[in-house]
This record gives C-alpha cells, sequence and structure tokens, in this order.
C-alpha cells in the first residue's frame, strides 16, 4: 500500500505543483511509479502466475520493437550487472530458479507501473492536457513497457533452454 500512496501523491501533488503538460511533470511521476512499482511488484508476484508463459511469438515481437537493442544498452551501461547483484544478495544464492522468479518480480513491478502510466495518461487526456498524456506515454513505454518485454525474451530464452535439455537428456 505505501508503493501505491507514494505514487499517487507524486502524481497529484505534482500536477498541481508542476503542471501535467511539464516533462518535469513526466519524468517526476514515472520516477514515484517506478518506486511504487518495486515497492508494491513483489507482493503481487504470485497473482495470475499464468502470465508469465511466454508464447513463441512473442520474443521475435520484442525483437521487432527493439527491446534486445535496450537490453543490449542496458549491458554497455552496466544496469544489468547491478540487477545481477542484487538479485544474488538477496538470498544469497544465484541459482535458476532465483533468476527466474526475479524475472517475474520485474516484470510484475513494471506492469503495475505501465497500469499506472495509462491511466495517468487517460486521465491527462480526458482532462485536455494532450502534451502530457503524450510525454507519460513515452517515458512509460521506454522505463515500463522495454522493461516486460527483455523479462519476457530471457524468461522464453532460459525456459525454452531448459526444456530443449531435458529432452536431449532423457
Amino acid at each position: 500500500m505505501a508503493g501505491l500512496g507514494v505514487g499517487g501523491i507524486l502524481a497529484i501533488t505534482g500536477w498541481f505543483a508542476i503542471g501535467p503538460d511539464h516533462i518535469i511533470y513526466a519524468v517526476v511521476v514515472k520516477c514515484g511509479f517506478l518506486l511504487m512499482a518495486l515497492l508494491a511488484g513483489p507482493v503481487m508476484v504470485d497473482i495470475g502466475r499464468s502470465r508469465y508463459q511466454v508464447n513463441n511469438l512473442e520474443p521475435r515481437i520484442y525483437m521487432l520493437l527493439g527491446a534486445e537493442v535496450v537490453r543490449r544498452v542496458l549491458d554497455i551501461v552496466g544496469w544489468n550487472r547491478v540487477i545481477k547483484q542484487m538479485r544474488r544478495s538477496e538470498d544469497g544464492g544465484s541459482g535458476l530458479a532465483r533468476f527466474l522468479r526475479g524475472t517475474e518480480q520485474s516484470e510484475t513491478a513494471h506492469l503495475l507501473g505501465a497500469a499506472a502510466t495509462v491511466t495517468l495518461a487517460i486521465t491527462a487526456a480526458v482532462t485536455h492536457h494532450p502534451l502530457g498524456a503524450v510525454q507519460v506515454l513515452v517515458l512509460g513505454l521506454l522505463l515500463h513497457g522495454y522493461p516486460v518485454m527483455i523479462q519476457r525474451i530471457v524468461r522464453a530464452k532460459i525456459t525454452r533452454h531448459c526444456t530443449h535439455s531435458d529432452r536431449t537428456t532423457h
């Protein structure tokens, strides 16, 4: 609940203090939604577990949308190394199950952020702030949409590799 409160409070106070059409508002809201997602996502990770199954076509679509390029950029700047270290330090291990769980937690958190982003963009559009709606949506795609795509690509690679390995050893 704290995460939802932080995101909501930043969105509402920023709306009146900064204004929904200012790019700084979109940045502040995205920071709030990221914090909200990080706090609320892990709590909701086990709701609707079937959503973590990745369709065979999904990774191809995500790659066409540039998700693999974004993943490589995150590798170059060191972000993925930081996340890998965080996942290892959480329980002292670095096992495959823990890694997959981390992708699920990240996906859940970013889906919450994306839902908040879409809700805010609709609110901005309905209240005659199209520039604010576009800015929030674009930042939301970058900060929530691509991470979800990347988590799903990674999970698909791992689960398909494990499934293929299981078939060849039996």
